[in-house]
């Protein structure tokens, strides 16, 4: 069995009790990032993969789902990866990957917590109206007038703030690196205009 595992936000006690018994019951769990490897670590002795966030990526994958269509006929096999394994996952190209070649392999998921709703959280900010979760590159074409956008894997925020102003839109909160180590959260004003890859712009009427 293929088993993919979402490990929450960045949180190693965000982890659920579920994902902690597939990790410590799985005969070898993927760990696709340093990141995901610290958290799974003390759970079980995870086998480290680079998966760059290049044209490079489709390579790798290729390969784990060769290997993944290959042993998890016999043996259940995790990929736990950062977040919930079901939104924005690099778990989802697996599996279809997998699907193509060998429909007979069972698939299991387990959920981890979102960042798109653990966010608020760390804002301290309530939610209760229309909401619209996305990336960068597809807010414009998705738009349709919610009052609350969370905007994922944010490189230029301020391309987004500057528009969704027009719409209305006061505020805007940049948590980068949200429940990790080195986490910074910044408010409308202060928010740069460059952020990495683990960077959820949240923006509210």
């Amino acid at each position: 069995m293929l088993i993919g595992v979402g490990l929450g936000p960045g949180d190693p006690e965000l982890l659920t009790l579920k994902a902690i018994k597939v990790l410590k019951n799985s005969d070898e769990v993927i760990a696709p990032g340093r990141l995901a490897y610290n958290i799974i670590s003390r759970y079980c002795d995870p086998r480290l993969v680079d998966i760059p966030m290049n044209n490079k990526a489709d390579g790798v994958i290729s390969s784990l789902t060769e290997e993944f269509c290959r042993r998890c006929k016999n043996e259940d096999i995790a990929f736990a990866a950062i977040g919930d394994i079901m939104v924005y996952s690099t778990f989802q190209h697996i599996v279809e990957k997998v699907k193509e070649i060998n429909n007979s392999i069972k698939i299991q998921t387990i959920p981890g917590i979102s960042i798109s709703t653990s966010i608020f959280s760390k804002i301290g900010v309530f939610i209760d109206q229309p909401m619209l979760v996305t990336t960068e590159k597809k807010i414009s074409e998705e738009y349709t007038g919610e009052k609350v956008i969370v905007v994922l894997k944010v490189k230029r925020p301020w391309d987004i703030i500057n528009k969704f102003k027009r719409y209305g839109y006061n505020d805007f909160a940049l948590v980068k690196r949200a429940y990790m180590d080195d986490e910074e959260i910044l408010y409308n004003l202060d928010i740069p205009e460059e952020s990495d890859y683990f960077t959820t712009l949240v923006g509210w009427m």
